[in-house]
């Protein structure tokens, strides 16, 4: 197997995955998505809440609120010592309290633990009116996606290189030919047409519905171009480390049946 790093920031890993099946892929899709441990709120007391929002409806936002983890920190309810009855080895505590006129916000909440804050402390809870007012107290705990979308890691994409051949004698109106393509493909090189950047194409086609025998569009045989983005709260290259992991212990798991 071979891997080019095309990008690598904070919460985005590009990058072009050779000699790999779509099998394999997809185990590793699904592993990172839903199975790696993230940091989301379970359970939440309200003490008061005279908001235009049920209670269960602003227990669910405060749920889908992404957390920065700490998966060296903290351990899972079931296998920490506590028995899971809740400690400060397996999940962290918030606290909110809010009186309006205010737009209430994530980063309103006040965490038992500096490094387990929510990664977008600008995102909306509720707007409150003069007067309304909300206190409650809130516990997250570390889960899975499997479990609820709330703990998910991020959006795993993959597609196949793509093989772009043009025959530009059957190019009639090149600038037609180029604007046609809605990813911009394709660019002008005086009055020759050439592909500007072929990680843009997504073989969509359409070129080729346009312009037929112009262009043709497949797929390179065990070559993907890969996408991990991440909602934040851990990197991408731990998050692929981690599902990686996961996928090992099954595998061990498979032969140990076996044998």
């Amino acid at each position: 197997m071979k891997i080019e790093v095309l990008e690598s920031t904070e919460n985005k890993l590009k990058m072009i995955v050779s000699d790999v099946n779509y099998a394999f892929l997809n185990s590793v899709r699904r592993t990172s998505m839903v199975e790696v441990n993230t940091m989301a709120i379970e359970d939440v007391e309200f003490f008061k809440n005279t908001s235009v929002l049920y209670d269960e409806v602003l227990a669910l936002r405060l749920g889908l609120i992404p957390l920065k983890t700490d998966l060296k920190t903290y351990k899972v309810r079931s296998s920490c010592f506590c028995k899971g009855k809740g400690c400060n080895s397996c999940q962290v505590t918030f606290s909110l309290e809010a009186t309006g006129p205010c737009i209430v916000t994530a980063g309103d909440l006040k965490s038992s633990d500096p490094k387990i804050v929510p990664i977008y402390p600008d995102m909306p809870l509720v707007k409150l009116a003069s007067g309304q007012e909300v206190k409650l107290r809130a516990v997250a705990i570390l889960g899975k996606g499997v479990e609820h979308t709330k703990w998910s890691t991020g959006l795993f994409t993959y597609q196949h290189y793509p093989e772009i051949n043009l025959n530009s004698s059957k190019i009639e109106n090149a600038e037609q030919f180029v604007n046609a393509c809605p990813r911009k493909v394709f660019s002008l090189e005086g009055k020759k047409v050439k592909v500007n950047d072929i990680l843009k194409c997504n073989m969509c086609k359409y070129c080729e519905e346009l312009f037929e025998d112009a262009v043709t569009i497949k797929g390179v045989e065990n070559k993907f171009i890969v996408t991990f983005e991440s909602w934040g709260q851990l990197p991408p290259k731990t998050i692929i480390l981690e599902a990686l992991k996961v996928l090992n212990k099954k595998l061990d798991l498979v032969l140990e049946a076996i044998e």
